[in-house]
């Protein structure tokens, strides 16, 4: 399957993404995980390499993604799309054979603002909903709030939990904490990771269906 993983300029995703990656590994059912770095940062790629994964991260940038990409199989491939706002065609490719959307999010007014009502973009949500007429089941891919970078005992997360579902959009029990430990992994290698908000973000995902 393939877990697409988008966001505003400033969601978190990349950090996400390893950390995902790795907890999925490090699950009771140890799934086996592969990479795809679709940000032309190449920042999941270069923290691959540097972290040393023990699995791939492959450079992926490309509007092309839905022809040019081969998936292995058998494999829960995490796609790190670039920022939706600013390269929607990439997110669009990835989009056409995405199984699931995990949308990161801060729960403030920036992140929701750029994705409920963008100055100038198109709206995240709509780019999920237009990509139904190019994939081959012409349903889009389920999509889910991911609220990152939450602090303990703040009504942010409750206030902005609620906006987004007023919104329409699904939202996870589960959250990410602002974290130091996470905020300055990139570059290094990831352990313990099924140990913390990352294996119950995993274990969510399997009670609702959502890993296949």
């Amino acid at each position: 399957m393939l877990i697409a993983n988008v966001s505003p300029r400033t969601g978190g995703k990349t950090t996400n993404s390893g950390w995902l990656a790795h907890a999925l590994q490090e699950a009771e059912k140890e799934y086996e995980v592969a990479g795809f770095d679709a940000d032309h940062s190449q920042q999941f790629h270069s923290w691959s390499l540097t972290g040393e994964f023990t699995f791939p991260v492959e450079p992926a940038a490309t509007a092309k993604f839905h022809t040019s990409i081969t998936l292995p199989p058998g494999k829960i491939n995490i796609v790190d799309c670039g920022h939706t706002e600013n390269h929607p065609d990439i997110t669009n490719s990835v989009l056409r054979v995405a199984d699931l959307v995990i949308l990161h999010m801060s729960p403030t007014k920036a992140d929701f603002d750029r994705i409920i009502d963008p100055p100038d973009k198109t709206k995240i949500g709509e780019i999920i909903a237009m990509s139904a007429a190019l994939r081959e089941d012409r349903t889009p891919p389920p999509a889910w709030v991911l609220l990152n970078r939450t602090i303990s005992g703040a009504s942010s997360t409750g206030l902005y939990r609620d906006m987004m579902e007023d919104e329409g959009w699904n939202v996870l029990t589960t959250v990410i904490p602002r974290s130091e430990a996470f905020g300055q992994s990139v570059s290094y290698p990831v352990t313990g990771a099924s140990k913390g908000p990352f294996g119950q973000l995993v274990t969510e995902l399997e009670q609702r269906g959502l890993l296949k």
